[in-house]
């Protein structure tokens, strides 16, 4: 299917449910299409337009832009490959408010009274999805069949500084002041919970999402009367859990255990109860990728002991002997497992796995070339061009020139 058929299919698809997709020409689009006139027409705010078009012009080809808005609002913002053209879609609202939060809601954010009205119909006639997983995993899809797979980055932002007001008003999906329904509705929430491991153990993030989005529909017992705390706690469950399943996939502990450890030091951060959902989120989308980049289930025991020690100190000693002295085998042996498993030698593996951690600081830092050649394990400035240019068919000095072409195919 051409990139024309897929985003016409994916445009009449968002029709059916109401949902806005317009496309238009980089770098800017007018505030009030992006919006259905929210700020313009009923908020009488029309400072926004230049940081509308400050933003767009950043938009870059292969990078999904979820945004969300003090209003609550939120958009998918995607550039068309090979144009100048860009497509956004929304806005939608995850959310139905009642009225009286509308009216808690226009309290918190110091808008006048008066516009209650406006807004009850505003919000009325934006559509409304009730899972965020469906819509961004359609658009996850969307990124996969235009720029291949794990050839995207999804970036997640905060849009509110395109408004005055501040954005205090914060939802929450748990129900705390209920026990547990019945037998029945833990077997649910037991069901759930396996699947979303099985889902994290094969990397699998379009259906991790889906069924987590579903623990909102279970009802958790509050342990406590602080329920920032309470949600914290649950959040370290999360991450618990999560972790077991990447341990199930073969991912060395040494790199579950990173992860792991700065998630708990991100919970304690954490500072409303929105924030604990967003970052429940977020946890299940990092294990997926810690899963598709890190599993080695596949390989010997032996082999992932090599794997893990080239992933975790590139500037070490990884040659073939020492490998083999420090795992009590004869090279020959070694060298033949390791190429049946991985398909190419180890001194290649580790070769290219150097090279590749030399792309990423050339375009991310000003490190000199020799400094980089040193963090990548390679003392000789002069071989470490040469196997550069072989593995990459440029040089160094001409990869970071144009880093700006690779750091959209950096791996």
């Amino acid at each position: 299917m051409k990139n024309q058929d897929v985003f016409d299919f994916v445009k009449d698809l968002l029709k059916v449910y109401y949902i806005p997709v317009r496309c238009f020409s980089l770098p800017g689009t007018d505030v009030s299409m992006l919006d259905q006139g929210l700020r313009q027409s009923i908020l009488h705010y029309d400072n926004t337009q230049k940081l509308t078009e400050d933003f767009f012009q950043t938009v870059q080809c292969q990078k999904l832009y979820f945004l969300t808005d003090s209003f609550q609002c939120s958009y998918m913002v995607l550039r068309i490959p090979d144009s100048e053209n860009a497509m956004i879609c929304g806005p939608v609202i995850f959310t139905q408010l009642q009225d009286n939060e509308l009216k808690d809601f226009l309290a918190k954010q110091q808008i006048p009274q008066e516009l209650y009205e406006p807004l009850r119909e505003y919000y009325q006639s934006v559509a409304f999805v009730p899972f965020q997983s469906w819509f961004l995993n359609l658009f996850t899809l969307l990124a996969e069949r235009l720029y291949g797979r794990d050839n995207y980055e999804l970036i997640d932002t905060n849009f509110g500084d395109l408004d005055q007001w501040p954005n205090y008003y914060n939802q929450y999906f748990r129900i705390n002041e209920q026990p547990f329904a019945s037998v029945q509705m833990i077997e649910a929430r037991y069901e759930d919970e396996a699947a979303l491991i099985a889902a994290v153990r094969d990397g699998n993030e379009a259906k991790a999402l889906e069924i987590f989005a579903k623990f909102s529909n279970h009802l958790v017992p509050a342990r406590m009367n602080n329920k920032l705390r309470d949600a914290k706690d649950y959040c370290i469950a999360v991450n618990t859990l999560l972790r077991k399943s990447a341990e199930a996939a073969g991912v060395h502990p040494i790199h579950i255990d990173a992860l792991s450890n700065q998630n708990v030091q991100m919970i304690e951060q954490l500072t409303s109860l929105e924030k604990c959902v967003n970052f429940q989120n977020e946890c299940v989308k990092h294990y997926c990728q810690l899963v598709r980049k890190y599993t080695l289930g596949k390989y010997s025991a032996m082999t992932r002991k090599v794997l893990t020690y080239i992933s975790t100190d590139l500037s070490a000693n990884l040659s073939l002997k020492t490998f083999a002295d420090l795992l009590s085998v004869s090279p020959n042996y070694l060298s033949a497992l390791f190429k049946k498993e991985v398909g190419i030698s180890l001194t290649e593996y580790v070769n290219r796995s150097r090279i590749q951690h030399a792309q990423r600081l050339l375009i991310t830092t000003s490190l000199p070339l020799k400094t980089i050649a040193q963090q990548c394990g390679i003392s000789d400035i002069y071989y470490f061009s040469r196997l550069f240019k072989r593995i990459t068919g440029t040089t160094p000095k001409a990869y970071r020139e144009n880093r700006d072409a690779n750091r959209v195919h950096n791996i």
